[in-house]
């Protein structure tokens, strides 16, 4: 039967590991290896790959999204000639388009690690203080990829159960080429991701893949499960020549049993298992946003004494696709570079200082500016940090009834993933990518291949 429409309950977003890397791990059937993996029931060993049917799947579900949109567009290139009004045919000589584009509520940075970004957890041993951000992101050769899966109408897809109804939109070699992060009072902080991937895929079940007690992963306690299986939609950018992916390693599996109803992970505290996120926190909000400010003395307006509004930085990342004979997708989406972001304050006037404007066209002051969002109990859940800043705009206005209004703009360009006076930093408090299961699966940059 089909459906009426499709909502918001019956569509999550999960992210792999990597895009031409392993999507399910497999289980040790002697059930031997470290203890680190102990808390898996029946098993303690996974492997770099395994069957679809006993392996485990590692997608993960990204937390507190708001909004999905993805498209995609065929680049064709017309042939004609002399003597004919119409086309001779309309052939394919460069990589389709594909675009997704998500945002969600900042929380604990889980997400933001997931995705690629440098995102400092000291319990996370593959993220590094003081590195930038963005390090992974420039490194990474190959990109992400994402599923979308569709339930029925009226079931959730959290604690959901899959049905033959069940379809999935998959998006091989993803690439983040523009984050956002904005903060605006009576808002709760958000950040906007837009990607840019080599191909997208839908797959329909046409009945889920019964797993039988014996066949099922690690931990099933004998019950059978439903699971939904498809190979991966990334395309091999790694070999040569470059083609579809199809190996069975790299086949993905959204599992009902753990991608939907959390057993086998372990939740960060002790109350017990997670769900398909692993976020513990709903929300932060506006009012629990410190920013810090160090020496701005740059502007008219005192930004010390004023009352800002809000909070905003462009993080661009976009890309250039490279190319060579032989093959038609790009065997790479490389980073154009210098990286030049802006971020922008926005706030009511309170005091104006004594400034001239003549005395900034020397060499700048570059500035740095801290974002942390706490909880209610002011305990640090998320930090942006902004080195090298430098003054660029300030704009005032006002209005019959209404406050007068600045807005501050800074610019600052990325350094190296050394370089600890130009760029951005993050750090969150997850933690919960520690659990047994998927550690070590989500690496950062070069670390996929």
């Amino acid at each position: 039967m089909a459906r009426n429409r499709v909502i918001y309950q019956s569509q999550a977003l999960f992210l792999a590991p990597s895009s031409t890397g392993v999507q399910v791990s497999g289980v040790n059937s002697a059930g031997t290896g470290p203890t680190t993996y102990s808390s898996v029931p029946g098993a303690t060993a996974p492997v770099s790959t395994g069957s679809l049917a006993s392996g485990i799947s590692l997608l993960k579900k990204l937390d507190r999204v708001q909004s999905i949109n993805f498209n995609l567009t065929i680049n064709r290139k017309d042939i004609n000639e002399f003597g004919k009004l119409a086309r001779l045919d309309s052939i394919v000589v460069e990589s389709p388009t594909v675009g997704l584009d998500f945002d969600f509520y900042v929380t604990d940075g889980m997400n933001e690690r997931l995705l690629g970004f440098n995102m400092y957890d000291s319990r996370d041993s593959q993220t590094i203080q003081g590195i930038q951000a963005i390090s992974g992101l420039i490194a990474d050769t190959q990109g992400n990829n994402y599923y979308i899966p569709t339930f029925d109408e009226g079931e959730d897809v959290v604690g959901g159960s899959l049905k033959p109804s069940t379809t999935v939109v998959a998006i091989g070699n993803g690439f983040i080429n523009e984050y956002t992060f904005d903060a605006t009072v009576g808002q709760i902080p958000k950040a906007s991701i837009k990607v840019e991937a080599f191909n997208i895929k839908s797959d329909y079940a046409d009945a889920p893949v019964t797993l039988t007690a014996n066949a099922s992963p690690a931990g099933s306690v004998g019950a059978d499960l439903l699971t939904i299986t498809g190979t991966s939609p990334a395309i091999n950018i790694l070999s040569s020549p470059i083609s579809k992916y199809s190996d069975v390693g790299t086949s993905y599996k959204i599992d009902q049993y753990r991608n939907f109803t959390g057993v086998g992970y372990t939740s960060i505290n002790s109350s017990g298992l997670f769900t398909t996120g692993s976020s513990l926190i709903t929300a932060l909000r506006p009012g629990d946003l410190i920013l810090s400010l160090s020496n701005l003395t740059d502007t008219m307006n005192d930004l010390g004494t004023s009352h800002v509004q809000s909070f905003k930085f462009t993080l661009p990342l976009k890309r250039t696709i490279l190319q060579r004979l032989g093959n038609t997708f790009g065997y790479a989406r490389i980073i154009d570079v210098p990286i030049n972001m802006d971020f922008t304050i926005s706030a009511i006037v309170s005091e104006l200082r004594s400034q001239n404007i003549y005395d900034q066209l020397g060499s700048p002051t570059k500035k740095n500016m801290t974002v942390t969002l706490n909880d209610p109990n002011g305990n640090a859940k998320v930090s942006f940090g902004l080195s090298g800043a430098i003054f660029k705009s300030e704009s005032f206005s006002e209005g019959i009834g209404d406050n007068q209004k600045v807005d501050f703009t800074y610019g600052i360009q990325i350094g190296g993933s050394n370089d600890q006076s130009n760029g951005l930093f993050m750090s969150g408090s997850y933690g919960a990518y520690t659990d047994a299961i998927t550690s070590g699966y989500f690496k950062l940059g070069t670390g996929k291949l």
